[in-house]
């Protein structure tokens, strides 16, 4: 038997004996001797190994540990590879929505991402799945505070917008619920935070299916708009909630169609008492500067996501 299969033995003994503190502190000794002998795959094997079992065991702050130093193995060995990334989605996977620490490994896990793949945003799967489990734990409350868990939101959304096509329907869920649980505000300003979001990462597509997806909920809850066509495309019009309209009609006209700058400060006019009540002018206005080079209201400071991303790693 060699040494490392000898190690992983002791521990897994441990584990079955109930010793799980016992068990992790002694790992963690014994993996600090591999990474300063610069054996990076036996200490990768062994953490990994060790934080599915401590999972398995619901040893979940202990589990999530290992999976930090995980990280910092693969980031002091330079490596961020398709293996090393789904190791560490796996283990993540293992770990409940509600556990505390999944905000700073979700940033920890990013930073090694963007550092060692000279990322400007970092792996989308691995937001995918960060985004989810947050999402999760959210939507899953029986009651949502605004105050209390917007920290969370915004850590949750940010992950959600840098992810893959499989974070959207997770995105619209979640603003979609968010938005019933808030009271006093039109539907639409938890629209507009998908299409404005999306549409700092010029992803159209993204913008689109947001829009629609968003949509078909509230026609389910709200039967008292009307359909109206508008560049070809559907519109549902709702005379109560003017941001929906207004949502709507900017992801149509961020698709910069025939005419659309104008049709875009046409929009803008319009709507912009709703914006600013809901303090959506700021970021509409940016919109306007990055799309159609129209300078609306007071010059804006730098890149909008720069500044989302400056606030996510504070």
């Amino acid at each position: 038997m060699s040494r490392l299969e000898s190690t992983i033995k002791r521990f897994e003994a441990r584990i079955e004996a109930g010793q799980f503190y016992e068990a992790h502190q002694t790992l963690r000794t014994i993996i600090n001797r591999y990474v300063k002998a610069k054996q990076y795959d036996e200490a990768t094997k062994i953490l990994a190994h060790g934080a599915q079992l401590l999972a398995e065991k619901q040893q979940y702050p202990s589990s999530a540990d290992l999976i930090s130093y995980l990280i910092d193995v693969y980031s002091e060995e330079h490596r961020c590879d398709n293996k090393s990334k789904q190791m560490v989605i796996d283990l993540v996977q293992q770990l409940p929505p509600t556990e505390p620490s999944l905000v700073d490994l979700s940033k920890q896990a990013i930073s090694w991402s963007q550092a060692e793949e000279n990322s400007k945003y970092g792996d989308s799967k691995l937001h995918d799945v960060f985004g989810a489990k947050l999402a999760k734990a959210l939507t899953e409350a029986s009651q949502l505070n605004a105050d209390d868990d917007a920290k969370l939101f915004a850590v949750t959304e940010l992950h959600l917008i840098l992810g893959s096509h499989e974070s959207v329907s997770v995105y619209i869920d979640l603003l979609y619920r968010w938005g019933q649980f808030t009271s006093n505000h039109d539907p639409g300003l938890f629209l507009s935070r998908a299409i404005i979001n999306y549409g700092y990462l010029k992803n159209i597509n993204f913008v689109t299916e947001s829009s629609s997806k968003f949509i078909n909920k509230f026609r389910e809850d709200y039967a008292n708009g009307v359909d109206v066509s508008y560049e070809n495309i559907i519109i549902y019009e709702c005379d109560t909630f003017p941001l929906i309209n207004f949502a709507q009609l900017l992801a149509v006209t961020l698709r910069k169609s025939e005419d659309a700058s104008t049709k875009f400060l046409g929009l803008y006019n319009h709507y912009k008492s709703s914006l600013h009540e809901s303090d959506l002018l700021a970021p509409v206005e940016y919109l306007a500067k990055e799309y159609f080079g129209l300078q609306l209201g007071a010059p804006k400071q730098g890149n909008m996501m720069a500044n989302l991303l400056g606030d996510f790693f504070k």
